[in-house]
């Protein structure tokens, strides 16, 4: 679904993006030998999450009338939000990537550190944010490419693929910095009339049983 920001939400987003970047961490999330991420490149990956998280909020508002709370703080560095976006209980982790990429990609770190805080997210979002490259600034455009719960992603999920540090996106020369759970955009759940009524009415996935990617085996502690 295409999601048309206006100048005003591109604003804000950008804003929030590039003052964030001043007391963000360098190093990526979870990462420990990574080149160090300059200013300029925080922002715009702020920037490009931002983006996607406005888009969504818009499509339930105009698609759904419902209202969610966007977190537009800025944290000290080697801190951060909890979630996203939150509806009817359920914790949703909105992903993003530049227009082109094929891929949601979820890092295993991620998911070992929300399951420790017992914050795991129930529905994972992906985003594509139209980008012109020879400017490098975003078109304004967002499509919401779809989603998948939480429970739906193993090692053993249909359609997921493990993708581990070092190897290259499916059919792209890009190298992973870290482990992550793979999946394509064609086997995401496409259809937001069928997914956000079915969040609306049923409670959100019970996640202690979550098998953590590292072990295979639900948290314990």
């Amino acid at each position: 679904m295409r999601i048309d920001l206006t100048e005003a939400e591109l604003k804000k987003c950008q804003d929030f993006a590039y003052n964030c970047a001043k007391t963000m961490q360098e190093i990526e999330f979870g990462q420990t030998d990574t080149a160090p991420r300059g200013e300029a490149e925080i922002g715009r990956d702020h920037l490009i999450g931002k983006m996607a998280e406005v888009a969504f909020a818009k499509m339930l508002k105009q698609e759904f009338q419902q209202e969610i709370l966007l977190d537009f703080d800025c944290y000290d560095r080697g801190k951060w939000d909890t979630q996203d976006a939150e509806l009817n209980g359920w914790k949703i982790d909105i992903k993003a990537t530049r227009q082109g990429g094929r891929w949601m990609l979820i890092e295993w770190n991620k998911l070992d550190f929300r399951q420790k805080e017992k914050a795991l997210p129930h529905l994972f979002v992906m985003a594509s944010v139209g980008w012109e490259r020879e400017s490098d600034k975003p078109t304004g455009i967002v499509t919401l490419e779809g989603s998948m719960s939480t429970p739906h992603i193993t090692s053993t999920g249909k359609n997921v693929k493990v993708l581990r540090k070092g190897e290259c996106i499916p059919n792209t020369n890009m190298p992973l910095q870290a482990d992550n759970f793979g999946i394509e955009f064609k086997n995401l759940k496409q259809d937001w009339h069928t997914v956000i009524p079915y969040i609306l009415k049923n409670e959100s996935p019970n996640l202690d049983s979550y098998p953590n990617p590292y072990t295979g085996q639900p948290l314990t502690v």
